[in-house]
């Protein structure tokens, strides 16, 4: 009976996480060909243009983030993400023995940035230059303070959360399929 119920709650538990975590952020390792396909994956960078390998298991992801601070980049968004103290030991450690290799970030599933990891980062501070959208900064505004505005955050959240109200207002419906007419 306990197994049953385990497949019961477990759809109720990502749904919960889902709605906890509106964007997701992986920090990928870059892996060796060599790695097994249990643990890496193969990715075509456009770039730098290269075909390499990409670390399954992230080296930080959106639960290690405590604040954030997004800023304007050539056309894009960016952001500094200041890491808690699990974060920032899994940070420091991969810059420390994984120096001139790349790193991949993921935002919600998709490859949106690849940076040389060329100097060890003791300060939990985690920079990705680019790769957001504005829709998913609000997003990142409703979960995490911004940086030395942390006592104002209840204030962004309820402000983000009222712009992506609107936003969702806003959007088109979208057209319902018509159902197949029965062949007689």
């Amino acid at each position: 009976m306990r197994r049953y119920l385990l497949f019961f709650l477990l759809p109720i538990f990502s749904l919960q996480a889902a709605e906890k975590y509106p964007v997701t952020i992986r920090l990928h390792a870059e892996a060796k060909e060599t790695d097994s396909a249990t643990f890496a994956v193969p990715v075509d960078l456009t770039f730098p243009k290269k075909h390499t390998w990409m670390d399954k298991v992230p080296i930080v992801n959106e639960r290690d983030i405590v604040s954030f601070y997004p800023f304007p980049n050539n056309g894009s968004i960016g952001a500094y993400f200041q890491l808690d103290a699990d974060g920032t030991n899994k940070l420091a450690q991969h810059t420390m023995d994984k120096k001139d290799t790349l790193v991949m970030v993921l935002i919600n599933g998709r490859l949106a940035c690849v940076m040389l990891c060329d100097k060890k980062i003791t300060n939990g501070l985690m920079m990705i230059p680019y790769g957001f959208s504005p829709e998913e900064v609000l997003q990142l505004q409703t979960r995490y303070p911004t940086m030395s505005k942390e006592k104002e955050f209840s204030a962004q959240k309820k402000k983000a959360e009222g712009r992506l109200a609107e936003i969702k207002k806003s959007q088109p419906k979208p057209t319902p399929t018509p159902k197949p007419t029965p062949k007689k």
